[in-house]
């Protein structure tokens, strides 16, 4: 018979110190899980308000940052363009990572508290549907409401697979960041889309200068800007990682020569020139009722992200092809303004409307445009302009049959080349002399439009506040350099045809 072992009443001396260290780490975790949420945004706030303070300062004293002063602002928001080898996090980048680590702990420790009190037990693979790890996208993921599934009509802004999902995500975002309301606020938090900040600095990086649109809504108004704007559709897209970006453009090349049996080669230099960009904050205001509410959520945000869009592609295309350097196109010189005195054709003398314009001068523009490699040159007009010049010279050719006449051209085409139309161009009928009437070349070649930053949304209770209204202010930061300009005698990439003086 074995003897009885006596039951140890008390822990260790190592199991003391165990104990203690367990009680001490999570009393730590806990400390940390409770307060630094709310801490940790308000030492970003803290930092962006330094950041703001600093910029501020310089404007009022008319001048650049120092460099002290640069050190610190990129110490702060990072310096470089993040996703690149070079960028240099700051202290925000930290204070991000540690807000969103925090606030997971957090969500999950509401949902055991939620399940112990249900009595449920823990689903497998960790979380509930809500908050599961789920590699679809977001908009795949929600579950839109019986009533507002069917209270839109057909969406314009928002196509293609789960497009009233994506339209549904706006709705939230703009009711709870214009409308305040404070469930759309919570749903917002709970799918991970941040509505808490506002931007400090009047320009700059992505994370400020207003409540930066989520993903779904930002990408309905660049499919719905290049699909109106055709100069951001035609011409070369690149994107700015500061505010400025200078990038060489090939300006000549090598030349050859002959030589005799033992003479010495004569040199030449391929030469370059710099193609710079300098970003400039483009905005659109729109006014909506002051009564926004969760009925029409979807329908809302489609009208909302549809306006915004159409009114920065309309700008984009005034600024792309008819900017004359004034403060109305933030100062860019569009291609009927840029382009030097060999890149202009001027059409026969008399020929002085769009009625009277003939196949001598659009061929004018043909030959005169250069035969680069890959070069893909299109004509671009108003449609006032085209149906009373190209439409009207193809009709008069003849061979058309009463059905082609009733059915319309399928594709604009003239002389071979399709035919762009974008009513930003003259559209003026009858005599109008002197005035550029259409642009032929390739725009990829000619023009380089480049993106600084995201879309942001700003809004005012104030503006508008006789009309019960708010005012919505949508920006952007772009610039456009009409490169493609030729010189006084020789064309480049872009032609402009004319009309003669009187």
């Amino acid at each position: 018979m074995q003897p009885r072992q006596s039951r140890r009443l008390l822990p260790t001396r190592s199991e003391f110190v165990a104990a203690g260290l367990l009680a001490a780490a999570s009393m730590a975790l806990w400390a940390v899980v409770r307060n630094s949420s709310k801490a940790i945004r308000e030492e970003i706030g803290e930092l962006m308000d330094r950041v703001e303070a600093i910029v501020a300062v310089a404007e009022e004293e008319g001048r650049e940052l120092t460099a002290e002063e640069k050190a610190e602002v990129d110490g702060i928001m990072g310096a470089g363009k993040k996703g690149e080898a070079d960028y240099k996090p700051g202290k925000i980048d930290k204070l991000e990572a540690d807000a969103l680590r925090v606030e997971k702990i957090e969500a999950k420790q509401a949902e055991l508290v939620k399940r112990r009190g249900e009595g449920a037990p823990p689903q497998q693979g960790g979380g509930s549907p809500e908050n599961r790890e789920d590699h679809r996208p977001r908009a795949a993921r929600i579950v839109i409401p019986v009533q507002q599934a069917y209270r839109h009509g057909s969406l314009k802004a928002y196509k293609g697979e789960h497009a009233d999902q994506r339209a549904y995500i706006a709705g939230r975002f703009f009711l709870a960041t214009i409308g305040k309301c404070q469930a759309s606020q919570t749903w917002c938090r709970e799918h991970g889309i941040d509505v808490q900040f506002m931007g400090a600095m009047k320009e700059g990086s992505n994370s400020l200068g207003g409540f930066l649109v989520p993903p779904e809504v930002e990408a309905a108004i660049i499919d719905l800007r290049e699909q109106y704007g055709v100069f951001r559709r035609e011409a070369y897209v690149t994107p700015m990682s500061g505010d400025t970006k200078t990038t060489p453009r090939r300006k000549s090349g090598l030349t050859a020569y002959f030589v005799g049996e033992g003479e010495e080669g004569t040199s030449s230099d391929k030469q370059w020139d710099q193609v710079e960009l300098v970003a400039k904050k483009l905005m659109a205001l729109c006014r909506v009722s002051n009564e926004l509410n969760e009925d029409s959520v979807i329908s809302m945000a489609d009208d909302l992200t549809s306006e915004i869009a159409y009114a920065f592609a309309v700008k984009e295309d005034q600024c792309g092809f008819v900017g004359d350097g004034t403060s109305t196109y933030g100062k860019i010189n569009g291609v009927v303004n840029a382009v030097a005195a060999g890149s202009v054709v001027t059409a026969l003398a008399g020929n002085t409307s769009f009625e009277t314009l003939d196949l001598v001068d659009f061929e004018a523009c043909v030959g005169k445009l250069p035969e680069y490699p890959g070069i893909n040159p299109k004509w671009y007009i108003s449609k006032a302009g085209y149906a009373a010049s190209m439409m009207r010279l193809i009709d008069a050719a003849g061979g058309n049959t009463t059905a082609q006449l009733e059915a319309g051209p399928s594709g604009r085409e003239f002389l071979g080349y399709p035919v762009v139309i974008t009513q930003v161009l003259n559209s003026t009928l009858g005599a109008d002399t002197s005035k550029p009437k259409c642009v032929f070349g390739d725009l990829k070649m000619g023009a380089t439009l480049g993106n600084r930053r995201g879309v942001s949304i700003m809004e005012s209770e104030h503006r508008y506040f006789e009309y019960d209204q708010i005012g919505i202010k949508g920006s952007e930061r772009f610039d456009i350099n009409v490169h493609g300009r030729g010189t006084a005698t020789a064309p480049g990439p872009l032609v402009v045809l004319k009309t003669p003086g009187a």
